[in-house]
């Protein structure tokens, strides 16, 4: 899933493909996580790396403007990628249910998703993730 095809994260979205086309950046997927306070962290699997945005507001104020933050990772400096899988089988009502982790040490990243949240979340986890593990060094 790209930046575009995210939804409900307002301006944000336009924001960075904004920043991405400047830089003439190829997206080859995205990751969106949003905070309890409504901050968001934007993931984006690039050509040129792995970048990292983050939107918010300045202050509490509702009238507060808004920046976006960011910065790339190349490739070959993001460590310890890996990605783990745990799942269950329930063979009284025929159900699978499996969590999905993409973790990273450099930079820190840790996202989560499972069969049982919003039907496009597992999806997008796993398409973030497959751009970042056939890109990493």
């Amino acid at each position: 899933m790209k930046i575009g095809e995210w939804e409900g994260i307002g301006r944000s979205r336009a924001l960075v493909a904004h920043q991405l086309g400047e830089l003439h950046a190829d997206e080859y997927a995205a990751h969106v996580t949003i905070s309890d306070n409504g901050r968001q962290r934007i993931l984006v699997a690039a050509d040129l790396g792995l970048f990292e945005f983050n939107w918010g507001p300045n202050t509490s104020d509702p009238d507060s403007i808004w920046y976006l933050r960011g910065g790339v990772t190349r490739w070959p400096s993001v460590k310890g990628l890996r990605l783990q899988t745990d799942a269950q089988f329930d063979p009284v009502g025929e159900k699978v249910q499996s969590i999905w982790r993409l973790v990273a040490e450099e930079p820190k990243l840790e996202l989560a998703s499972t069969t049982e949240e919003d039907p496009k979340a597992l999806p997008a986890l796993l398409d973030f993730a497959r751009a970042c593990i056939e890109h990493v060094a």
